[in-house]
C-alpha cells in the first residue's frame, strides 16, 4: 500500500504543483474577477465587497490535487474511478458558491485546475497494469487472504503470477468430524451455531497465518501454503500453523461445551506436492485456483477420527520438515494414483520445542509401530508400553496397544505353532540368525 501512497502523492503533488503555477502566473485572473462581479450582483457579498483570501487559496489547491488523486488511485474499478472524479469536480466547484453565501470570496479556478490535473492522472495510472492490480486482486483473491497479504501482493514490484504457474505448495484441511462428540446428536440449531463458530475460529486464524483459504464451510475448510505466491517454506509453514491451530480448537471445544454441552472432534490434515496455480474464470467472476493438489489432505483430516490423532501430515510433507519438526509413524497406505506405499505420520512439535523424555517416548513409539508390522505383538506391547505419557489421554496410542494384546492373546496359526515347536524343542534354528 506504500507504493499506492506514493503514487497518490505523486499525481496530487504534482497536479497541485502544476496549478498553483498557472494561479501566480495570474491565469485565473479574470475568473476570479467575474466571479466576484458575479456574486455581489446576486447579493450575497455584504457591502462594501469583502477581500479576495488569496491565502486560503492556496490550501485549497493542495487539498483539491492530493485527495482527488488518493481518490482515483485507491479505486480500483472503472465506475469507481469516474464516481470519485465527479464528486471531487463538484465538493471543488460548488465551495466558492457556499463561502460566498457567508461574506467569503474564495477563487476555485486552481483548485478545479488542480482537480482536473489530478483526475487525468488517477486515470492515466489506472490504465496501468499496477494500477489494474488491484481490481484483479479483489477478483481473484476477494476475502481468502489476509489484508496484510493483500498489501504485500500490492507492493511487490513483479505482477502476481495468476495466468498459470506451476509451483509445490501445501495443502492444510481442517474437518469437524463430530459436532456432539459422536455420543448424542445435537439439535439442528446446536449444530449450526457449532458450525458457525468452527467457520469463524478456523478461517480468521489460518487467514492471519497467510494462507490462502480456498474453501470454507461449517464442516470443512480447505486452506493453501504456497498457493498465490512461491514460498520455499509452505511446508514448514503449514505445520506450524497446524500446531498452532491445535490450541485455537481446544478453546473452541471449551467453548462449545460451555455454551451447548457439546464436546466437537476435530481432524486436521496436511500434504505436499505440485500444483498449477492460476485463474479458473466463468461469467462475471474470477477465483485463483490449484489443480493437481489431490484429495489426500482430505483423507487424513478424516483419518484422525480413526486413528484417534488431532493432526495428521504425508510422508512428502514430513521429508519437507524433518529438520525442524519431529512426528510419529501411524500406519502404511497404498496411494492409488500414484501406485505406490506412503507412510501417514501424526505431527507431534517443532524440534526446538521437544524434550528428550519426548524423543525417547517417541522412539519407543517408532520401534512398537514396526514391531506390531512385522507380527511381533509381544515386543510391539513393550516397546509402545514405554512410548506412554503418565497420566495423559493418547488415544492412537491405546488403539494400537489394543491391537497388539488382541495379537498377543489370538492364537497362532497352525504354520506358526509348528515352527515355534521346531524351534524350541527340536534342532532347527531360523534362517534370520544364519
Amino acid at each position: 500500500m506504500r507504493r499506492y501512497w506514493t503514487i497518490s502523492l505523486a499525481i496530487g503533488g504534482g497536479a497541485a504543483l502544476a496549478a498553483l503555477a498557472l494561479h501566480f502566473g495570474g491565469v485565473f485572473e479574470p475568473t476570479a474577477a467575474w466571479l466576484a462581479d458575479f456574486y455581489a450582483s446576486r447579493g450575497w457579498f455584504p457591502e462594501p465587497a469583502p477581500p479576495r483570501l488569496r491565502w486560503l487559496e492556496i490550501p485549497l489547491v493542495a487539498v483539491a490535487g492530493l485527495g482527488t488523486a488518493a481518490a482515483l488511485v485507491e479505486a480500483s474499478k472503472a465506475g469507481q474511478r469516474a464516481a470519485a472524479a465527479a464528486l471531487s469536480l463538484v465538493v471543488v466547484a460548488l465551495g466558492s458558491p457556499a463561502l460566498a453565501l457567508h461574506g467569503v470570496h474564495v477563487d476555485p479556478g486552481a483548485a478545479l485546475a488542480a482537480c482536473l490535473l489530478a483526475v487525468g492522472g488517477g486515470l492515466a495510472f489506472g490504465a496501468t497494469e499496477l494500477g489494474r492490480r488491484k481490481a484483479l486482486l479483489e477478483e481473484a483473491l476477494g476475502s481468502r487472504v489476509s489484508a496484510a497479504l493483500a498489501a504485500e501482493l500490492l507492493d511487490s514490484p513483479a505482477p502476481p503470477a495468476f495466468d498459470g504457474a506451476e509451483r509445490d505448495a501445501t495443502v492444510l484441511v481442517c474437518r469437524l468430524l463430530s459436532p456432539g462428540g459422536g455420543e448424542t446428536r445435537p439439535a439442528p440449531a446446536e449444530a449450526l451455531r457449532v458450525g458457525g463458530l468452527f467457520q469463524r475460529t478456523v478461517s480468521a486464524f489460518l487467514l492471519s497465518r497467510g494462507a490462502y483459504l480456498e474453501e470454507a464451510g461449517p464442516e470443512r475448510i480447505r486452506a493453501v501454503f504456497g498457493l498465490v505466491r512461491e514460498e520455499e517454506d509452505h511446508a514448514a509453514r503449514a505445520c506450524r500453523a497446524a500446531l498452532d491451530l491445535r490450541g485455537r480448537l481446544r478453546g473452541f471445544a471449551r467453548e462449545c461445551e460451555t455454551l451447548w454441552f457439546l464436546e466437537p472432534q476435530w481432524g486436521v490434515g496436511a500434504a505436499s506436492g505440485r500444483i498449477v496455480a492460476g485463474l479458473c474464470r466463468r461469467p462475471g467472476r474470477a477465483q485463483l485456483v490449484g489443480l493437481g493438489g489431490g484429495d489426500l489432505a482430505d483423507r487424513l483430516a478424516l483419518a484422525n477420527g480413526r486413528y484417534g490423532s488431532d493432526l495428521l501430515v504425508a510422508a512428502e510433507t514430513w521429508r519437507l520438515v524433518r529438520e525442524s519438526f519431529e512426528v510419529r509413524p501411524l500406519e502404511m497406505l497404498y496411494d492409488s494414483e500414484r501406485q505406490s506405499l506412503v507412510e501417514v505420520y501424526q505431527l507431534l512439535a517443532e524440534s526446538a520445542a521437544f524434550s528428550e523424555d519426548d524423543r525417547a517416548r517417541r522412539d519407543a513409539f517408532w520401534r512398537g509401530v514396526l514391531h506390531l508390522r512385522a507380527g511381533e505383538s509381544q515386543a510391539a506391547l513393550e516397546e509402545l508400553g514405554r512410548a506412554r505419557v503418565p497420566g495423559a489421554d493418547d488415544e492412537a496410542l491405546e488403539k494400537l496397544m489394543a491391537q497388539a494384546q488382541a495379537a498377543v492373546a489370538a492364537p497362532a496359526p497352525r504354520a506358526l505353532r509348528l515352527v515355534r515347536k521346531l524351534v524350541d524343542e527340536g534342532h532347527a534354528r531360523p534362517s534370520s540368525q544364519l
